[in-house]
Protein backbone atom coordinates (compact mmCIF):
# COMPACT_ATOMS: atom_id res chain seq x y z
CA UNK A 1 0.00 0.00 0.00
CA UNK A 2 1.36 3.78 -1.01
CA UNK A 3 -0.37 6.16 1.87
CA UNK A 4 0.12 9.37 -0.57
CA UNK A 5 -1.80 12.07 1.55
CA UNK A 6 -3.77 14.59 0.51
CA UNK A 7 -2.20 17.38 -1.05
CA UNK A 8 -3.57 20.74 -3.10
CA UNK A 9 -2.62 18.71 -6.27
CA UNK A 10 -4.35 15.78 -5.03
CA UNK A 11 -7.54 17.16 -3.75
CA UNK A 12 -8.75 17.81 -7.23
CA UNK A 13 -11.82 15.89 -6.46
CA UNK A 14 -12.11 17.39 -3.63
CA UNK A 15 -11.99 21.41 -4.95
CA UNK A 16 -14.87 21.26 -7.42
CA UNK A 17 -17.27 20.97 -4.53
CA UNK A 18 -14.91 22.84 -2.22
CA UNK A 19 -16.50 25.96 -2.99
CA UNK A 20 -20.14 24.91 -1.90
CA UNK A 21 -18.18 24.82 1.78
CA UNK A 22 -16.86 27.44 2.00
CA UNK A 23 -19.26 29.16 4.46
CA UNK A 24 -19.41 25.96 6.19
CA UNK A 25 -15.83 27.17 8.05
CA UNK A 26 -16.32 30.02 9.47
CA UNK A 27 -13.03 31.39 11.33
CA UNK A 28 -13.77 33.51 14.58
CA UNK A 29 -11.41 36.66 14.88
CA UNK A 30 -9.50 35.29 18.30
CA UNK A 31 -5.40 34.65 17.16
CA UNK A 32 -4.07 31.15 18.19
CA UNK A 33 -0.87 29.73 19.75
CA UNK A 34 1.20 27.58 17.66
CA UNK A 35 1.45 23.76 18.19
CA UNK A 36 4.37 24.03 20.33
CA UNK A 37 2.98 26.86 22.64
CA UNK A 38 -0.42 25.31 23.22
CA UNK A 39 -0.81 23.98 26.67
CA UNK A 40 -1.08 20.21 27.51
CA UNK A 41 -4.80 18.71 27.48
CA UNK A 42 -5.62 17.16 30.68
CA UNK A 43 -5.89 13.10 30.48
CA UNK A 44 -9.20 11.79 29.64
CA UNK A 45 -10.66 8.62 29.85
CA UNK A 46 -12.15 7.31 26.70
CA UNK A 47 -15.88 8.42 26.84
CA UNK A 48 -17.75 5.14 27.02
CA UNK A 49 -21.39 6.86 27.68
CA UNK A 50 -20.89 8.52 24.19
CA UNK A 51 -19.89 5.49 21.84
CA UNK A 52 -22.87 5.16 20.50
CA UNK A 53 -22.83 8.68 19.31
CA UNK A 54 -19.29 8.39 17.21
CA UNK A 55 -19.34 7.58 13.77
CA UNK A 56 -16.66 5.32 12.40
CA UNK A 57 -14.46 6.94 9.86
CA UNK A 58 -14.04 4.26 7.50
CA UNK A 59 -17.95 3.77 7.11
CA UNK A 60 -17.76 7.44 5.93
CA UNK A 61 -17.75 7.54 1.86
CA UNK A 62 -14.37 8.90 0.37
CA UNK A 63 -14.85 12.73 -0.11
CA UNK A 64 -17.79 13.26 2.27
CA UNK A 65 -18.45 15.91 3.74
CA UNK A 66 -18.39 15.39 7.57
CA UNK A 67 -20.99 16.86 9.80
CA UNK A 68 -19.14 18.03 12.69
CA UNK A 69 -18.97 15.44 15.64
CA UNK A 70 -17.06 12.68 17.01
CA UNK A 71 -15.40 10.21 14.70
CA UNK A 72 -13.37 6.92 15.42
CA UNK A 73 -10.22 7.18 12.77
CA UNK A 74 -8.39 3.62 12.90
CA UNK A 75 -4.58 3.50 13.36
CA UNK A 76 -2.76 1.49 10.19
CA UNK A 77 -1.33 -1.59 12.49
CA UNK A 78 0.07 -4.86 12.39
CA UNK A 79 -1.30 -5.72 15.83
CA UNK A 80 -4.61 -8.00 16.66
CA UNK A 81 -5.56 -5.39 19.38
CA UNK A 82 -6.59 -2.30 17.35
CA UNK A 83 -6.85 0.83 18.57
CA UNK A 84 -8.98 3.50 17.39
CA UNK A 85 -8.50 7.67 17.97
CA UNK A 86 -11.82 9.39 18.86
CA UNK A 87 -11.39 13.03 17.50
CA UNK A 88 -13.87 15.69 17.66
CA UNK A 89 -14.32 17.31 13.92
CA UNK A 90 -15.69 20.57 13.66
CA UNK A 91 -17.06 21.94 10.16
CA UNK A 92 -15.15 21.99 6.80
CA UNK A 93 -13.47 18.76 6.87
CA UNK A 94 -13.91 16.07 4.53
CA UNK A 95 -13.02 12.29 4.13
CA UNK A 96 -10.17 10.31 3.32
CA UNK A 97 -11.06 7.00 1.34
CA UNK A 98 -9.19 4.59 4.12
CA UNK A 99 -10.47 5.97 7.59
CA UNK A 100 -6.87 7.54 8.53
CA UNK A 101 -7.52 10.64 7.61
CA UNK A 102 -9.70 13.84 6.93
CA UNK A 103 -8.67 17.05 4.88
CA UNK A 104 -9.58 20.23 2.92
CA UNK A 105 -9.76 21.84 0.09
CA UNK A 106 -10.66 25.55 1.05
CA UNK A 107 -7.38 26.47 3.07
CA UNK A 108 -6.03 23.02 2.89
CA UNK A 109 -4.89 21.00 5.62
CA UNK A 110 -5.37 17.31 6.98
CA UNK A 111 -5.13 15.53 9.40
CA UNK A 112 -4.14 12.01 10.02
CA UNK A 113 -3.48 9.05 11.98
CA UNK A 114 -0.16 6.92 11.90
CA UNK A 115 2.51 4.30 12.98
CA UNK A 116 5.84 4.21 12.07
CA UNK A 117 7.64 1.02 11.22
CA UNK A 118 10.52 2.23 9.43
CA UNK A 119 12.37 5.87 9.25
CA UNK A 120 14.54 6.70 5.59
CA UNK A 121 17.93 6.82 6.23
CA UNK A 122 18.72 9.15 2.97
CA UNK A 123 15.06 11.39 2.57
CA UNK A 124 16.93 12.26 -0.98
CA UNK A 125 18.01 9.51 -3.61
CA UNK A 126 18.60 6.32 -2.63
CA UNK A 127 17.56 5.64 0.97
CA UNK A 128 17.35 2.81 3.85
CA UNK A 129 14.89 1.69 5.33
CA UNK A 130 15.54 1.19 9.10
CA UNK A 131 13.62 0.52 12.06
CA UNK A 132 13.83 3.36 14.82
CA UNK A 133 12.90 1.16 17.87
CA UNK A 134 10.00 0.92 19.63
CA UNK A 135 9.68 3.94 22.09
CA UNK A 136 8.28 7.72 21.33
CA UNK A 137 11.74 9.02 22.30
CA UNK A 138 13.23 6.31 19.64
CA UNK A 139 11.06 7.59 16.97
CA UNK A 140 11.42 11.29 17.42
CA UNK A 141 15.27 11.06 18.02
CA UNK A 142 15.13 9.10 14.61
CA UNK A 143 12.99 12.13 12.91
CA UNK A 144 14.67 14.73 14.31
CA UNK A 145 18.29 13.23 12.97
CA UNK A 146 16.80 12.93 9.57
CA UNK A 147 19.18 15.27 7.05
CA UNK A 148 17.13 18.11 5.12
CA UNK A 149 13.75 18.17 7.20
CA UNK A 150 13.95 20.83 9.39
CA UNK A 151 12.59 19.76 13.25
CA UNK A 152 11.77 21.16 16.36
CA UNK A 153 12.78 19.72 19.76
CA UNK A 154 10.52 17.20 21.10
CA UNK A 155 8.23 18.51 23.95
CA UNK A 156 6.42 16.37 26.25
CA UNK A 157 2.09 16.25 25.87
CA UNK A 158 -0.26 13.83 27.43
CA UNK A 159 -2.99 12.96 25.15
CA UNK A 160 -5.91 11.15 26.24
CA UNK A 161 -4.36 10.49 29.70
CA UNK A 162 -0.75 8.58 27.64
CA UNK A 163 2.53 9.91 27.41
CA UNK A 164 4.01 11.72 24.41
CA UNK A 165 5.95 14.17 22.57
CA UNK A 166 4.81 17.17 20.37
CA UNK A 167 7.21 18.27 17.42
CA UNK A 168 7.04 19.94 14.36
CA UNK A 169 8.32 18.18 10.98
CA UNK A 170 8.99 20.30 8.32
CA UNK A 171 9.89 20.01 4.95
CA UNK A 172 12.06 23.11 3.69
CA UNK A 173 10.55 25.48 0.86
CA UNK A 174 13.93 25.01 -1.04
CA UNK A 175 14.85 21.40 -1.39
CA UNK A 176 18.79 19.64 -2.55
CA UNK A 177 18.53 19.11 -6.01
CA UNK A 178 18.62 15.46 -5.74
CA UNK A 179 15.88 15.49 -3.83
CA UNK A 180 12.79 13.99 -5.22
CA UNK A 181 9.49 16.19 -4.93
CA UNK A 182 8.60 13.97 -2.25
CA UNK A 183 11.82 13.53 0.34
CA UNK A 184 11.21 10.31 2.31
CA UNK A 185 10.41 10.35 5.76
CA UNK A 186 8.96 7.12 7.14
CA UNK A 187 6.77 4.11 6.23
CA UNK A 188 3.96 2.63 8.43
CA UNK A 189 3.28 -1.01 9.38
CA UNK A 190 0.89 -1.30 6.49
CA UNK A 191 3.63 -0.07 3.99
CA UNK A 192 2.37 2.88 3.36
CA UNK A 193 4.37 6.02 2.78
CA UNK A 194 3.68 9.86 3.19
CA UNK A 195 3.51 12.26 0.51
CA UNK A 196 5.07 15.44 1.46
CA UNK A 197 5.96 18.24 -0.64
CA UNK A 198 8.63 21.30 0.26
CA UNK A 199 7.36 24.06 2.37
CA UNK A 200 4.90 22.19 4.24
CA UNK A 201 4.33 22.34 7.80
CA UNK A 202 3.66 18.85 10.16
CA UNK A 203 2.74 18.70 13.60
CA UNK A 204 3.09 15.56 15.36
CA UNK A 205 2.00 14.25 18.71
CA UNK A 206 3.73 10.80 18.81
CA UNK A 207 1.66 9.07 21.99
CA UNK A 208 2.50 5.42 23.71
CA UNK A 209 -0.86 3.81 24.31
CA UNK A 210 -0.76 1.55 26.03
CA UNK A 211 2.73 -0.25 24.47
CA UNK A 212 1.42 1.01 21.01
CA UNK A 213 2.80 3.63 19.63
CA UNK A 214 0.83 6.35 17.57
CA UNK A 215 1.49 9.42 15.88
CA UNK A 216 -1.40 11.81 14.96
CA UNK A 217 -0.07 14.25 12.45
CA UNK A 218 -1.57 17.95 11.16
CA UNK A 219 -0.40 18.89 7.68
CA UNK A 220 -0.63 22.21 6.16
CA UNK A 221 0.63 24.71 3.66
CA UNK A 222 1.26 28.04 5.53
CA UNK A 223 0.93 31.45 3.86
CA UNK A 224 -1.64 33.68 2.31
CA UNK A 225 -3.84 30.36 0.35
CA UNK A 226 -3.19 28.52 3.87
CA UNK A 227 -5.24 27.95 6.60
CA UNK A 228 -6.18 30.60 9.35
CA UNK A 229 -4.59 30.58 12.45
CA UNK A 230 -7.91 29.83 13.86
CA UNK A 231 -8.13 26.85 11.62
CA UNK A 232 -4.51 25.34 12.80
CA UNK A 233 -5.51 25.91 16.33
CA UNK A 234 -8.86 23.82 15.32
CA UNK A 235 -6.74 21.02 14.27
CA UNK A 236 -4.57 21.38 17.72
CA UNK A 237 -7.08 20.87 19.90
CA UNK A 238 -8.44 17.69 17.78
CA UNK A 239 -4.94 16.31 18.78
CA UNK A 240 -4.65 17.63 21.84
CA UNK A 241 -8.49 16.49 22.72
CA UNK A 242 -8.04 13.36 21.23
CA UNK A 243 -8.95 9.68 23.68
CA UNK A 244 -7.99 6.13 22.63
CA UNK A 245 -10.24 3.41 22.62
CA UNK A 246 -10.10 -0.69 21.88
CA UNK A 247 -11.49 -0.87 18.41
CA UNK A 248 -14.51 -3.42 19.22
CA UNK A 249 -15.59 -0.76 21.82
CA UNK A 250 -16.88 1.52 18.91
CA UNK A 251 -19.83 -0.28 16.84
CA UNK A 252 -19.30 -0.70 13.31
Amino acid sequence: MTRHHLSPGRMTALAAVASLLVACSADSDEGASSGEDSTTSSPTSAPSDDLARVTRLADVGADARLTPGTYAMGVPSDQADERMVLIDVPAGYRAGSDGYEIGTAHHFRHFDTWTVAEVATQPCGDTDWVDPGPTVDDLADALAALPVWETTRPAPRTIGGHEGVFMELNVPAHLPATCPDEPFGWRDHLGGTQGISSGKTQLLWIVDVDGQRVMLLAGYFPGPEGPTPRQVEEMIQMAEGAAFVDADQVAP
